[in-house]
């Protein structure tokens, strides 16, 4: 016969939840502390952002950084090419993950498991080893230094995961409902459009989440298939401003400061669908 738990005590109850805060809280500050000096560094005057020993706090704050940045460095154009780069790829990568993860999940396909799970096995190999072959491809190919080559580079590196997402959340939705359309006349098409994709839609809104940050953190590949200086990404382009044994703190800190303030916003609003998405098995 198994052991009945003992029932916790209040005391020994009130001891661990307060352990688990601390522990939390002291988590949080510590990978949050680098987000806020960026931050705070990024709106001191350029002659304060290195003083000693340093200010954490101060009221002498200013938007020169940014100003400067926007009006006198070609950061607005890294920023279109990021944020243009970064749908695209959402968009290829979703269209091809849900195609793919209701294939795997509906057709009768041979070793489908084995298949979606050997997807897994293309995060073995590090993004500097695709760099080189991209760049001989993409150049024979003329597609190097635009849109298309850096879109098709990043959903190499999303595609995988998003497809093994997809199956796993494809098979929680009954195959039921769509045979009740299949005899109302839908097509197969439409059933997965109108049926099985909204029953997806966390395993949607995480491979989004997932897809958007391999395009916006991505440096590697960005700057080994680009060389033109008209298609350069924001993180390939704030090392512009670390050239020379010169630092531009400035608009270094302002530059970081945008790259890190659109993850921060979508984790915030959609972070139930990271944990469910990335926690879901199947």
């Amino acid at each position: 016969m198994s052991k009945k738990s003992k029932p916790v005590s209040p005391e020994r109850y009130s001891a661990r939840k307060l352990i688990t805060y601390v522990l939390a809280g002291v988590t949080t500050a510590v990978f949050a502390f680098p987000v806020y000096w960026i931050l705070l560094s990024s709106l001191k005057p350029v002659g304060r952002i290195r003083e000693w020993p340093p200010s954490f706090i101060t009221l002498d704050l200013t938007l020169d950084n940014y100003i400067t940045l926007v009006t006198s460095t070609n950061f607005p154009q890294w920023f279109v090419n990021t944020t243009i780069v970064t749908v695209g790829n959402i968009f290829l990568t979703l269209s091809l993950a849900i195609c793919a993860g209701y294939a795997l999940t509906r057709y009768e396909i041979p070793h489908s498991k084995n298949l979606a799970r050997g997807l897994l096995l293309a995060y073995m190999f590090p993004p500097v080893l695709l760099g080189i072959p991209y760049f001989v491809l993409f150049n024979s190919i003329g597609i190097n230094n635009s849109y298309l080559g850096i879109v098709l580079a990043h959903a190499s590196l999303s595609l995988p995961l998003s497809t093994w997402i997809m199956w796993q959340f494809f098979q929680t939705v009954p195959i039921s409902w769509e045979e009740s359309a299949w005899i109302c006349g839908a097509s197969r098409f439409r059933t997965m459009l109108e049926i099985a994709v909204p029953g997806v839609f966390p395993g949607i809104a995480a491979v989004a989440i997932f897809t958007f940050s391999v395009s916006w953190n991505d440096f590697t590949l960005a700057y080994m298939v680009t060389s033109d200086p008209s298609m350069t990404l924001m993180t390939v382009g704030l090392r512009d401003f670390m050239q020379g044994g010169r630092i531009l703190w400035g608009d270094l800190t302002a530059g970081a400061s945008i790259l890190i303030i659109p993850p921060i916003i979508l984790v915030f609003t959609l972070n139930k669908y990271i944990l469910e998405g990335f926690s879901f098995r199947g």
